[in-house]
């Protein structure tokens, strides 16, 4: 649990950072690549081929699918819309997370379901407002990197639980973010936009952190702590970063907002996760 919190509070200062300072002048590719790369590097120290190739491919294959394509959706939909509508169209990450949990585990539990809508609607109580075309857009973007990132986190639980082989969770991830490395690559490449460096030293020193922090550190911390709770609180918990990421937008950029709405709907999220912990069972 305190490694799934930790990581809500850094996650938190991502939003605002790269929707008011990066997106602006670094494409989505450039700056997907860019903390892929950075993550690699961090933990291509405990690289180790001598596990089985089914097991490298597979914990490969999530870097692909739950950092590289999610990046490249999650990173595209600040072109379209805000950072607090991208905030409250991550809402729906704990309804994926659970869905695709039953759905591998061939089971339907309507108690997981509830907390779920409980966290939802906690989500839609702090931020609920008008959309158009462009954030019409935004939605479908992060709908999709929602998917991606609920994928890959259930995956790793379920793999770790599932699989007999001891392993370095450091080698884990140094081949999770080969995986998210190749593909952002891949698609720089094919990128008609190139890679955009960063205009300053501000910008390079975010980007830095956002790499080694938000992405290595991040993800690291998020997926190993999501093999020691149960996929209720794990979903749950997608949704404790939309309070605090809004309330760091609202902090540093924003300036106002109306803080009841604020407090009940981070009161709602926050029962949720203390539901599932409390009565969960999976």
């Amino acid at each position: 649990m305190l490694y799934l919190i930790i990581t809500t509070v850094i996650w938190s200062l991502s939003f605002s950072l790269i929707g008011n300072t990066l997106s602006p002048d670094i494409n989505s590719w450039s700056l997907a690549f860019s903390r892929s790369a950075i993550a690699c590097i961090l933990f291509l120290p405990w690289i180790n081929f001598k596990i089985p190739i089914s097991y490298i491919l597979k914990i490969t294959f999530i870097g692909v699918l739950q950092i590289g394509v999610m990046y490249m959706l999650y990173l595209s939909a600040f072109r379209h819309t805000s950072v607090e509508k991208i905030l409250l169209f991550t809402v729906t990450t704990p309804f994926y997370v659970t869905m695709i949990f039953q759905i591998l585990n061939k089971e339907i539990r309507l108690f997981a379901y509830f907390t779920i809508l409980l966290s939802i609607l906690g989500g839609l109580v702090i931020r609920m407002t008008d959309f158009d075309d462009r954030d019409f857009i935004g939605l479908i973007l992060v709908q999709l990197a929602n998917v991606c990132f609920a994928s890959g986190q259930v995956l790793y639980k379920r793999i770790k639980a599932d699989s007999k082989i001891s392993t370095n969770v450091y080698t884990d991830f140094s081949f999770f973010f080969i995986g998210a490395s190749l593909v952002t690559f891949i698609g720089l490449i094919i990128s008609p936009s190139g890679y955009t460096y960063p205009k300053s030293i501000s910008q390079w020193l975010l980007v830095f952190w956002l790499g080694g922090a938000a992405s290595g550190v991040g993800y690291y911390f998020w997926n190993y702590g999501a093999t020691k709770v149960r996929v209720e609180t794990l979903a749950t918990m997608n949704n404790l970063v939309i309070p605090l990421g809004l309330l760091i937008e609202i902090l540093l950029f924003s300036g106002s907002y109306d803080f009841k709405t604020f407090i009940i709907g981070t009161a709602i999220i926050i029962s949720s996760i203390a539901t599932s912990l409390r009565y969960g069972k999976i």
